[in-house]
């Protein structure tokens, strides 16, 4: 239902396929040329020369391996630091020495537990308080004069209403003269329409019908009794001279099937109307009230379409706000319903690849929360559902689950009892975990710079 948010998938699906196949491919084979490196005794900065280069030279692998074995690093690697003592490094030494003893604490396991699970039920509470807003100003540079000319726009006609056409498709007009004047009739009982009188409503059928009564079309026409154009060679004619002379503001708003023959009968038309303002204050911004859009949108539509009497069954209300408008109709439901697919493809791929249904479980509850953590704190932070934040909230199931997916395997693989082997999975795998998160908070970190949102 969101192309934009398809596309982003299918383009996100293919990307992490390819990333796979390049890492069994392509770093496998650099990896591999890089240990014939190391085997012919070549140093890592000039490995094109035999024996190192002047400012690097190499030495035998004899002396290469007694600093090894001193606890030196390789003198052949230039860009090598010496080998840790842990390792998982100072990281894993760290969280396997230090903090994880003190995790597996029943006591702090326990008040570890109720504070995420406190947290997460706050943020459940923030997320049923999201709502779905217009943020297409968010992608404008601060300071543009475009978004000053917005502001002014907001501060001086906020509470104006949404002009749209009504569009009629090829059929029979002169049989439908009586339906193409009730239009304004049908659309002015709409909660959400402005009155249909004045300027607030345009109508050609209404306007030739005015001048056909007070024969002001430029021809001899004969009306029946409620002021209706009686035959049909007449009506064309009319209408098609009437254009072109009094009601010549309203040629734009008629196409003929053939121009230079009106009894061919009408193509298009359009009549135009406004929606009474759907505008709120949020933040100091001028925005549209979605669910209140929407249902304006709906209700207008429902009417067009109970219109079954205009040439064609029906008309089509159309204004260039229902673009967004209907974004704010489904995207609430995409998000829930895209977010849902993604926990169950986790669910279904950490119990295939971890073999371990308790373990598989426990990687999507912390998957799960992290979503719901998101949710709650985009409505703490003052964010709203759109097409941005939909397609990162998607990105973060990839992300979340990398992390606990690597502590889950790597916990089936440790040995001794639950709490020896947590500590071991810390120490083993916790460090490349922690540096895996520290560099994708860095790495997206620097897009806080940007101007835009």
């Amino acid at each position: 239902a969101l192309p934009a948010l398809s596309s982003f998938c299918m383009y996100a699906a293919m990307s992490v396929l390819m990333l796979f196949v390049y890492q069994i491919t392509m770093f496998t084979a650099f990896a591999t040329l890089d240990t014939r490196r190391v085997d012919a005794n070549r140093i890592d900065c000039c490995f094109c020369l035999p024996r190192g280069c002047p400012c690097c030279p190499t030495v035998p692998q004899e002396e290469a391996a007694l600093a090894l074995a001193g606890g030196a690093r390789d003198p052949n690697q230039m860009f090598c630091c010496s080998p840790p003592a842990h390792k998982g490094g100072r990281i894993g030494k760290f969280l396997q020495v230090y903090l994880a003893p003190v995790i597996v604490k029943p006591v702090v396991s326990g008040i570890l537990v109720v504070l995420f699970s406190v947290f997460c039920i706050l943020c459940a509470w923030q997320t049923t308080m999201l709502s779905v807003q217009d943020t297409q100003r968010s992608f404008l540079p601060d300071g543009s004069y475009v978004l000053t000319a917005i502001d002014k726009n907001d501060e001086y006609f906020g509470d104006l209403g949404t002009r749209f056409d009504v569009m009629t498709v090829e059929g029979d007009y002169f049989a439908s003269q009586r339906a193409l004047t009730r239009v304004g009739t049908v659309l002015g009982e709409s909660t959400y329409v402005v009155p249909t009188v004045g300027d607030s409503f345009s109508s050609w059928a209404n306007a030739f019908k005015e001048a056909c009564t007070s024969g002001s079309v430029g021809l001899a026409v004969h009306l029946d009794a409620e002021g209706f154009v009686s035959d049909r060679s007449e009506y064309y004619v009319a209408l098609k001279s009437w254009l072109a002379s009094g009601g010549r503001r309203f040629r734009k708003d008629i196409i003929w099937v053939d121009d230079d023959d009106p009894q061919r009968g009408i193509s298009v038309t359009k009549m135009a109307a406004e929606l009474k303002s759907v505008n709120i204050a949020v933040g100091g911004k001028v925005l549209p009230d979605a669910s209140h859009a929407v249902d304006a949108m709906d209700e207008v539509r429902t009417a067009c379409d109970s219109m079954t009497e205009l040439p064609g069954g029906r008309a089509v209300p159309y204004t260039y706000k229902f673009l967004s408008w209907e974004t704010f109709k489904i995207i609430q439901k995409e998000m829930f319903v895209s977010v849902g697919l993604c926990l169950v493809a986790v669910l279904v791929i950490t119990t295939a690849l971890i073999a371990h249904p308790l373990t598989s479980l426990l990687v999507f509850v912390c998957v799960f929360m992290t979503v719901v953590d998101i949710l709650g704190c985009m409505n703490m932070w003052g964010l709203a559902i759109d097409s941005v934040s939909v397609i990162q909230l998607v990105i973060s199931v990839g992300l979340s689950v990398d992390y606990a997916a690597h502590v889950g395997h790597n916990f089936m693989t440790q040995a001794g009892t639950r709490s020896q082997r947590v500590v071991s999975t810390l120490g083993d795998v916790g460090a490349a975990v922690l540096c895996g998160g520290i560099s994708t908070f860095l790495g997206v970190m620097l897009l806080s710079l940007s101007k835009s949102y």
